[in-house]
């Protein structure tokens, strides 16, 4: 189920795209180290901490990594850590019992390789979206000039991996939550890529306009808002007690934000332009219906669905006609 996958992808989303080797815990440790550890994996067990493995190594690697890289060891060297580090390393795990993602712990995540500044609340960025990147760029051409808007930017993951790789893109990214504003703009400006994209704080309606967005757009993007509202009760911790339910909550039926935003692509998308959505795996047959319904009126037609690496029906393509 979606809403139990996610908590799992909290913690997992770089071994799947792995960008950075994750060493720490095949490199030899001294007795009381490997003591220290030992009792917090059994620790996390007592209390049902998803992904034990995964949760201490990326706390350890971080905890290290303030004094030393790791791949720079030998295999045969063993690290001692040193009490500022132990207590680090404690500190840190005592969050991870309180069910505080990692991303939010260490304070970043890679995504398509670029490292980003992460923190609460602020939406955690998922390797499914990832592949929706993947999707975007093979239809597009670097060496042309494009307008895109991404709607609900979060982090900026999307919309700064999207100029990342085309230079020569400018970027719109909105989102409701002035936290998640702040964050696009510091990962925009570390990436040196905030000349290229203007953040806005809006919230999007059946009615709203932008009246930043001037002419017509070339892509609108966006991983909006699609778990049920009655679904949020059911919410792992680790999301529900940390992350902003506004980026996850989308209605009784989880469709109000996509209808929102094919609403407004139909009025701001040049023809033949695109709509690429991140939905729930429920969702595409009743978009296409939707978009069936309300052709003439929308101008809007169902390209595709695509799946993602689980095999579910996750991204929607959308042309403007």
């Amino acid at each position: 189920m979606f809403l139990h996958r996610v908590s799992r992808q909290l913690l997992t989303a770089n071994t799947v795209f792995s960008v950075k080797t994750l060493r720490c815990l095949n490199i030899a440790f001294g007795r009381f180290e490997t003591e220290i550890i030992d009792k917090w994996k059994q620790k996390f067990a007592s209390e049902n901490v998803s992904e034990i493995e995964n949760s201490i190594k990326y706390i350890l690697e971080h905890v290290i990594e303030q004094k030393e890289t790791l791949t720079e060891r030998k295999n045969d060297q063993k690290i001692t850590l040193t009490k500022e580090q132990l207590n680090r390393f404690e500190q840190l795990c005592e969050c991870r019992m309180a069910r505080m993602p990692v991303q939010y712990i260490i304070g970043e995540w890679d995504f398509c390789d670029l490292e980003l500044k992460m923190r609460p609340p602020v939406f955690i960025c998922r390797p499914e979206s990832e592949e929706l990147v993947e999707l975007i760029l093979q239809q597009c051409d670097d060496k042309l000039t494009m307008r895109f808007l991404e709607v609900g930017c979060g982090s900026g993951a999307i919309s700064l991996a999207l100029l990342h790789s085309l230079p020569k893109a400018q970027c719109i990214a909105i989102d409701q939550s002035g936290y998640a504003c702040n964050l696009t703009l510091e990962n925009a400006t570390n990436l040196e890529l905030n000349g290229r994209i203007k953040i806005l704080k809006h919230k999007l309606t059946n009615e709203s306009e932008i009246p930043e967005v001037e002419g017509k757009l070339d892509l609108i993007v966006s991983n909006p808002p699609y778990v049920p509202t009655n679904d949020l009760k059911v919410l792992a911790p680790e999301i529900s007690l940390y992350e902003d339910l506004r980026a996850l909550d989308g209605g009784p039926d989880g469709l109000n934000i996509i209808r929102y935003i094919l609403t407004f692509a139909s009025k701001r998308l040049k023809l033949q332009g695109h709509l690429w959505l991140e939905v729930d795996p429920s969702h595409p047959p009743l978009i296409e219906e939707y978009l069936q319904e309300n052709k003439s009126n929308l101008n809007l037609k169902f390209v595709a669905a695509y799946k993602d690496m689980f095999g579910k029906d996750r991204f929607v393509e959308i042309m403007k006609i």
